[in-house]
Order: structure tokens, then C-alpha cells, then sequence
């Protein structure tokens, strides 16, 4: 049978890609396609159980079952050609710090900062963001991207849980 099911989580191309993802992985369920906007997918199950399997597999993936909505839903920002990250949520680790920040897609997207490793490579959101976070960042960054070119570098100073000021920086996709 056919449902058309529904995940609050959904926020763009890539939730519905690991939706994919773990139709795929579940034995009697098929994927059928996808809608980021509406937080919808359609899928071909061959029964509850198989059902029940397959909803407990999106839940732990992060993407729990919900109400289908009958209009589309707003995302959580609009990239625009100025966007860059409001405000970054900083929290000390055992490592360093993890600073995060709200991304137009819907992701809560970051970067995981260890002080014991002088050079880290750039973490990355789902809609081609990557973030850097260090001395010199900003600089740093453009050398950790296939095509520099093609990004847009947004630097702003975040200051550590142990008092240091750091740059935090954010290679943002030109296009789409």
C-alpha cells in the first residue's frame, strides 16, 4: 500500500535523501518521493509491521513521524545574498568548545572544536555551508575549499568559554 507520511524534521533535499536512505535499508518498504516543502514523503509498505519497523528506523534517525500539514511550511530562515549566521551557541567540551548557529535550511549546524589539534578541517551543513572556527579563520577557510570561488565567506568573533576571542567563519554556497 501507498502512504503519504509526514516528519516535523524535514527541512530540505537532504532529510528527504535519509529518508531514502533508510526506506532503502528496510526490507518490504519502497521509496516513492519526497517533498522538502511540505515535509512530506510517499512510501510502498507490504504491511504494519513492516510499517511499525519502518517508522521506529526514521524515529531513531532523527526524522519521527508526524501530522501531514495541507499547506507547505515555513522554513526556519530564507537565504538571501547577505545571510550570514545571527548568533553562534557556544559550549565548552572536554575538547574545546562546540559553536553552533541556526542555519536557513532548518539545521541546527556547527562546528566541533578541538584545541589540542592546531589545524581541523571544516565541518559542513546539508545546504553546503562549512564552518571553521580558529585564529585566522577566515583566512584559513578558502584554503579548505574545493573551489573557493564558488562561496561567499562570512567572519565573525565569537568568544570562547575560556574567554578567548576566536573567529568563527562560514563559507556560504553563492548559488542555490
Amino acid at each position: 500500500m501507498q502512504l503519504l507520511l509526514s516528519s516535523p524534521e524535514i527541512t530540505c533535499e537532504h532529510c528527504i535523501a535519509t529518508i531514502q536512505r533508510v526506506a532503502d535499508a528496510t526490507d518490504g518498504v519502497t521509496f516513492v518521493s519526497g517533498d522538502p516543502d511540505r515535509r512530506t514523503f510517499i512510501v510502498e509498505v507490504d504491511g504494519g509491521a513492516v510499517f511499525d519497523q519502518f517508522g521506529a528506523a526514521l524515529a531513531s534517525e532523527g526524522y519521527p513521524l508526524g501530522e501531514v500539514a495541507t499547506e507547505p511550511q515555513e522554513a526556519h530562515g530564507t537565504k538571501t545574498p547577505d545571510w550570514a549566521p545571527a548568533a553562534y551557541r557556544i559550549e565548552r567540551t572536554d575538547m574545546g568548545a562546540n559553536v553552533n548557529y541556526d542555519c536557513y535550511c532548518g539545521c541546527d549546524a556547527g562546528f566541533a572544536l578541538d584545541r589540542s589539534r592546531a589545524d581541523q578541517p571544516t565541518e559542513s551543513c546539508c545546504c553546503g555551508n562549512h564552518i571553521l572556527v580558529g585564529p585566522d579563520a577566515g583566512e584559513r577557510i578558502a584554503g579548505k575549499l574545493d573551489d573557493p570561488s564558488a562561496y561567499r565567506v562570512d567572519v565573525q568573533t565569537a568568544t570562547m568559554p575560556w574567554g578567548q576571542p576566536l573567529q568563527v567563519a562560514v563559507a556560504i554556497p553563492v548559488e542555490g
